[in-house]
Order: structure tokens, then sequence, then C-alpha cells
């Protein structure tokens, strides 16, 4: 299998999957798409051709994780439904 090949076949679906797994703020889908991304870089590594491509895609997890993906920065941050008491004139409840 080739450079070509193994992108068409494993990388795209794999990169797709890892940026699925990484939507959202979940600790535990942002660990399994760190897997995912680890795995691909393994397999990008091994694989005859350029090496580039086992750095694109550890460059794509560094991205992941320098934005705070599946680190505690991730307990702090609140979604736009989390958000929503200063939209409200209800008084809070806490």
């Amino acid at each position: 299998m080739n450079l070509l090949q193994t992108w068409l076949i494993i990388g795209v679906p794999g990169v797709a999957t890892a940026m699925g797994l990484f939507a959202g703020r979940s600790k535990l889908r942002a660990w399994f798409g760190y897997g995912v991304l680890a795995a691909l870089v393994v397999l990008f590594a091994t694989v005859p051709g350029d090496p580039i491509s086992a750095a694109l895609v550890g460059l794509l997890a560094v991205a992941y994780l320098a934005t705070g993906r599946g680190t505690a920065k991730d307990d702090e941050y609140l979604e736009h439904h989390q958000a929503r008491e200063s939209l409200t004139t209800t008084p809070s409840q806490t």
C-alpha cells in the first residue's frame, strides 16, 4: 500500500473520527481522540514514503492539546447553554 492509498483508506476517516471525538468538551472523548491521532502517527511513521504525513497528524494532536481539549481547562469552560444566566431576568437559584 502506498502513501496515497493509506491516506484515502485510513488517514482521512481516522482524522475525521478524531475531529468528531474532539467536538464538545468531553474529557473522555478527547482522550480517545488523542489515541486515534497517536495510532495514525505510528501508522504513517511506518508506511514507506514521506514522513511528513506523520508530522502533520502529530501537529493536529498538538494543536488540539494547545487549545486545552481533554485537560483541566475543559472543567472551567462553559458551553453556551450553561452560561445563559446573563440572558434571563429570573434570579439565580445558586
